[in-house]
């Protein structure tokens, strides 16, 4: 996602991480007067505690929406209310004990008997608590309730329970009742947003409720306080990734038709139409037109063309394509946001100058609307033009001076409420007054201005919200303008666009972006026909090189299809900054073809593609890949494939993924310093996509690790030539243990990585070839870790591929991420107790700044493996080696203490080593006594490990210490050495060889048996 153009309210909805402090102002637990189009929505004053109040999104927080029960105790489920104005009705839960129907199963692991809503008991503060039912992913969900026969009904009530972040359990963004009495349709008695507003802390609940004595019928739309219904049904929005737990649903009323009661007036949900609300637009393109990096801002009338007109493969418009343009910005120069609430009056007028300029935005629409009607004979045809409104925010306390009176303050804290909401009336009064005026003077004679887009992606949580909406609305109105809104897929309170005067709303499905399943589509579809608004279609340039983007792509057009959208619904359409200029020039058949099918889609001709993927030969190195590979580390990787049976469409295309990053067909990888598990993964797609992913080992040992060391040689990467001979030395030793002695083999690996960290002390090797051979170490090590069981105290939006055991599945491109929280922990069970001496984490941008590593054998009691400093380590970025003294655990554990961002704590490997034991290796090594009866000669040889020439000694002595041979010899220059001793009798039996050089304490001793014929 390109989040420098993506609209902002949708940037961070997957992770729910919705943590944003609230002013002061914000944070008034009171409820604010609410007008009858709100009455459903009204909070109670009792009972509401809003003390954790947190943002939604990124968007600040409110208070006094519905009641809140924060207590560990059933509610009253017998409660009075007043149903007439006669007299008193005694109340009963109709819904006591009775069946009822789910639209989706609960998740097996927190299942519903068909009784758990009705039984009357009510969940505790667990999430353990088998009173709840858990429901995760899918569209929202529906319960429907047959009372049997029509009754008369006051209340209906639904508790939720929240545990975040802890156990990434949240309460519905929204909750809808809905009554019928036929099932088939149903009338709406009230909406209902959530107060906790997804704020982290302990275990809540959350009871939504619709009182027809205080909330009146649709939010006192009907007459009536009472409904007279056989059906009930609740429906609760779903979090695209995190829990929803429910237990009880009361509804409260009698039998029969009591005097107030009243049938609900039924409305099919249906999309938002285009016509007179939407000034006669059916597709409504966004373009991005604020500070972009590469003039991706600046719409020339080239790029224009391709997006008002279906142009043909010359590039020549033969029709129009959007009738609609928005023209919106999100960034200004200074790099403030104008949908955050960041930007002040020079950064408003700076947009506006350049939108309006005599070569700007605005007049290059016009000049390629007035280009295209002339080749269309259509000269006099004019496109419609939307333009945004900034937010203005509630934290500015110096905004500008808009009217000479002083520079505005939109701080409820500093100035209050009334004043805050005035002086923020005052910004918008002249930022639509300098469009009028600069709109009129610029007198376009192809463009007609029809309305204005608010750029808040939600009705602001803050207790002014709707007032500042509403406020809006007014004054566009006031200019004869319509009012359009896109709000994100997790905006809050969503269903009140129309009360505070929006005139067109397109819902954003945001399934592009990732981290959905497709049904988050119709999910999309009915959230949009239930609140009565169209779609967002979205998609950007990932799809020009992402096959897995272009079929999110075209399952925006399938569902459109199915859904009616496309037949019926108002679409607002976001393409990022270029994709549909870029799809309607592009010389790739399969690029075209979407543009082709974007056309077809904007005129409601478009059929439905679901053909399945074509499948693909995969070659590695001219060898065809059937499965997962093995290959040399010294090897450079070359990957190209070809589609079997390729029909020559063009529609067909492969793309492929390594080590998640993007991969160009036949592009060499060097695969020196990469030794472990890389990841291809291989997408191909026509309209649907198959997904392969494959395992390539690059495998290190002796051979590679030599072949490197040579090479590093050549490239000269050593300031001595000592240093790769002593290298190579080592390497020979481990080669002569490889695969049929394990501890030798590891006592020369370690050796080997004592005298790595020696020549990069002593400056003799480059970083380079130093951090290429100590991956090889590890590599051959062995992370302890990898493949164990993993857990961490959070997930960041609890999602899969951020999960602990990422960091330790030995992909490099896979890793753990946090919740934003400093006290967090992340560890490892290495299923049994083992020693180790280093820990090596591959840190993500979001790092820690401080933290600490623990160990433990029985998962209760830590202690620390650094010992001073209380044991916090300062952490350093990339890939940090922590190294202390041998310890012996089952459990590592990282701690913590403070991250160094405002995210979480995120590393790609969390690896476990033990690298002690390389000082097992003596200056003298490898030594080896062969006595060749045959021949009559005993010949002694070895190395000298620092890789030169030196003086070697031999003194051979038998059982009884008497000395039986003294020599000396010179090694080569790789350090070889050898003595050939003729046998005599005097060597009979056994004997000791004893092996030193000047500066050894200790010479090196080695027996062997000379036992003559």
């Amino acid at each position: 996602m390109n989040l420098n153009c993506k609209k902002w309210g949708s940037v961070l909805i997957a992770a729910a991480l919705l943590t944003a402090p609230m002013s002061a102002a914000q944070a008034d637990p009171g409820v604010p007067d609410q007008s009858a189009a709100e009455a459903g929505n009204a909070g109670q004053q009792a009972g509401n505690d809003a003390g954790s109040l947190q943002a939604l999104s990124d968007q600040p927080a409110d208070a006094g929406q519905p009641f809140v029960d924060q207590a560990n105790q059933a509610p009253d489920a017998n409660p009075s209310t007043a149903p007439t104005d006669a007299e008193q009705t005694k109340l009963r839960n109709l819904a006591a004990g009775l069946a009822y129907e789910w639209s989706e199963a609960p998740d097996a692991s927190h299942p519903d008997d068909g009784y758990k809503l009705t039984d009357g008991k009510y969940g505790k503060l667990d999430m353990n608590d088998p009173a709840w039912v858990g429901h995760v992913r899918g569209k929202a969900r529906e319960v429907v309730f047959d009372l049997g026969q029509e009754k008369s009904i006051a209340k209906i009530s639904a508790h939720f329970f929240q545990d975040f972040p802890t156990n990434s359990i949240l309460v519905p963004l929204e909750v809808s009742m809905y009554v019928s009495d036929d099932k088939e349709n149903w009338g709406l008695l009230s909406h209902n947003a959530t107060q906790l507003l997804w704020g982290s802390g302990p275990p809540r609940q959350e009871t939504f409720t619709w009182d027809g004595s205080r909330d009146g019928i649709n939010g006192g739309k009907t007459d009536g306080k009472l409904a007279y219904a056989r059906y009930v049904k609740v429906i609760f929005t779903m979090h695209q990734s995190l829990w929803e737990y429910i237990d009880e649903i009361e509804i409260m009323g009698t039998d029969g038709k009591v005097d107030g009661a009243v049938t609900v007036p039924t409305e099919q949900p249906h999309f938002l139409e285009p016509g007179e609300a939407t000034a006669g637009i059916r597709n409504l393109n966004l373009l991005y037109n604020g500070q972009y990096a590469n003039g991706l801002g600046d719409w020339s009338k080239e790029r224009i063309i391709p997006n008002i007109s279906y142009v043909n493969k010359e590039g020549e418009p033969t029709d129009w394509l959007f009738d609609g343009i928005l023209y919106l910005g999100l960034a200004s120069p200074a790099g403030r946001d104008f949908g955050l609430g960041q930007t002040n009056l020079g950064d408003w007028k700076w947009y506006l100058d350049k939108t309006f300029a005599a070569t700007g935005d605005m007049q290059n629409l016009n000049e390629a609307t007035k280009e295209v009607g002339a080749k269309l004979n259509q000269p006099d045809h004019k496109e419609k033009v939307v333009l945004m409104i900034p937010n203005p925010g509630g934290s500015l306390t110096d905004f500008g001076d808009v009217d000479g009176t002083g520079s505005l303050n939109f701080n409820e804290s500093v100035v209050g409420r009334a004043k805050a909401l005035e002086n923020r009336g005052k910004a918008i009064q002249w930022w639509l007054d300098q469009v009028q005026q600069r709109w009129q003077a610029a007198n376009y004679s192809n463009l007609e201005l029809v309305g204005m887009y608010w750029l808040p992606e939600q009705i602001d949580v803050g207790e002014s919200g709707p007032d500042d909406a509403r406020m809006m609305t007014e004054k566009v109105h006031a200019m004869n303008l319509k009012v359009f809104w896109i709000p994100h897929s997790l905006a809050y309170k969503m269903y009140m666009w129309k009360d505070v005067g929006m005139d067109a709303a397109a819902y954003q499905p945001n399934y592009f972006f990732g981290g959905m399943d497709v049904d988050r589509l119709e999910d999309a579809a009915n959230n949009a026909k239930r609140y009565g608004m169209g779609n967002e279609v979205e998609f950007d340039d990932g799809m020009l090189t992402d096959a897995v983007l272009r079929e999110r792509f075209i399952d925006y057009l399938n569902s459109g299809a199915t859904t009616g959208l496309m037949q019926n619904g108002f679409r607002a359409y976001y393409q990022g900054n270029n994709a549909v200029y870029n799809l309607g020039v592009s010389k790739d058949p399969s690029l075209r073809l979407m543009y082709d099918w974007l056309y077809q889609y904007l005129n409601g001709t478009y059929v439905v593609h679901d053909s399945p993927a074509p499948e693909a030969e995969i070659i590695i190195n001219g060898q065809t890949l059937n499965g997962d590979l093995e290959i040399p580390d010294t090897e450079t990787l070359q990957i190209t494939w070809k589609i079997k049976d390729d029909d020559g469409s063009g529609l067909a295309k492969v793309t492929a993924m390594l080590d998640g990053n993007p991969y160009t067909q036949g592009t060499p990888i060097n695969l020196a310093g990469k030794p472990g598990k890389h990841q291809l993964v291989v997408t191909v797609a026509a309209a649907k996509s198959k997904t392969t992913t494959y395992i390539i080992r690059a495998v290190a040992n002796a051979d590679t690790m030599k072949a490197n060391v040579n090479r590093f040689a050549e490239q000269n990467q050593f300031t001595t030539v000592e240093a790769p001979r002593s290298l190579n030395n080592y390497l020979e030793l481990m080669k002569r243990n490889e695969g049929t002695d394990a501890a030798q083999f590891d006592k020369y690996l370690k050796g080997f990585n004592v005298k790595l960290d020696q020549l990069s002390a002593d400056h003799i090797i480059s970083d380079t070839a130093y951090a290429a051979l100590k991956e090889e170490v590890y590599s051959l090590i062995g992370n302890l870790a990898e493949s164990k069981p993993a857990t961490a105290s959070s997930v960041e939006g609890s999602l899969e591929r951020l999960a602990p055991e990422k960091a330790v599945d030995g992909f490099s491109s896979t890793r753990w991420s946090s919740g934003y929280v400093d006290d967090t922990w992340f560890q490892v069970d290495l299923g049994e107790s083992k020693e180790f001496d280093t820990v090596r984490i591959d840190w993500e941008n979001a790092r820690a700044k401080t933290y600490k590593l623990l160990v433990s054998d029985d998962n209760q009691h830590w202690t620390s493996v650094i010992k001073d400093n209380d044991g916090i380590i300062t952490a350093q970025a990339g890939k940090e080696t922590v190294h202390f003294d041998p310890v012996k655990a089952r459990y590592v554990k990282f701690q913590g203490v403070q991250r160094n961002t405002e995210y979480g704590y995120s590393f790609y490997e969390f690896g476990v080593y033990h690298l002690s034991g390389g000082d097992a290796v003596t200056a003298i090594d490898g030594t080896r006594a062969v006595a060749d009866v045959a021949a009559g000669k005993l010949t002694i040889d070895g190395l000298v490990m620092n890789g030169g020439p030196s003086k070697v000694n031999l003194k051979i002595v038998d059982s009884k210490g008497k000395v039986l041979y003294q020599g000396q010899t010179t090694s080569t220059e790789t350090g070889r050495f050898q003595f050939i001793i003729k046998l005599v009798g005097n060597l009979k039996g056994t004997n000791e060889a004893y092996l030193s050089m000047d500066g050894m304490s200790t010479p090196v001793k080695i027996a062997f048996e000379y036992n003559p014929r």
